[in-house]
């Protein structure tokens, strides 16, 4: 990341989400490449081969700045750890976005994930004044989908064969959270604090 880098840096209780480093390109392959992460991956290949890392990290500046998706390093604040990623993928019309992420093994049943996927919701929403936030789960696998529950978003459908990996058709889970959902869950846990 240079001085000019215009992508931003998020900061949770927990986490700094901020723009993958060239340098992260051998813990991204180690974590991402562990068969148990890659297969609820419908777009990683695996094996994961020598050099798609730094490809991969290359890419992302370009890509926010062509307004296509906005990737963060889900990284452990004092130590630097990087432990997965999560990005924001705008649709056309700038009012909805896909969101995704992966976590590296060592680093599950932390609540990291979903407090990178809180903050993720909070930047769409207050940054981007997005409408609506949605993401994509394998139905088998269900630990994600309870990630997208505790920060609100809820389930829409079930889409029979509707996501491939390994030449395979699953059955996938669509779960969303639109703006008014979000700031009366917002203001809910406010008042409880």
């Amino acid at each position: 990341m240079t001085a000019r880098d215009p992508r931003p840096t998020l900061e949770t209780e927990r986490l700094l989400l901020r723009p993958f480093q060239r340098n992260d390109a051998a813990e991204v392959r180690r974590l991402v490449g562990d068969i148990r992460v890659a297969r609820n991956l419908s777009l990683v290949p695996h094996p994961y081969p020598e050099g798609l890392a730094e490809t991969w990290i290359e890419g992302q500046r370009a890509a926010y700045e062509a307004g296509t998706h906005l990737t963060f390093a889900i990284t452990l604040k004092g130590t630097g750890a990087v432990m997965g990623a999560i990005s924001l993928h705008p649709k056309e019309d700038l009012l909805r976005a896909e969101v995704g992420y992966w976590v590296g093994v060592p680093f599950w049943g932390k609540g990291y994930t979903t407090e990178a996927l809180e903050e993720m919701l909070r930047f769409g929403f207050d940054d981007f004044a997005l409408q609506r936030i949605f993401a994509t789960h394998f139905v088998n696998n269900p630990a994600s989908g309870r990630v997208m529950e505790k920060v609100g978003m809820t389930l829409e459908g079930v889409m029979k064969l509707g996501i491939s990996r390994f030449g395979v058709l699953s059955d996938s889970m669509q779960r969303a959270i639109i703006k008014p959902d979000w700031e009366r869950r917002r203001q809910a846990e406010e008042l409880y604090c």
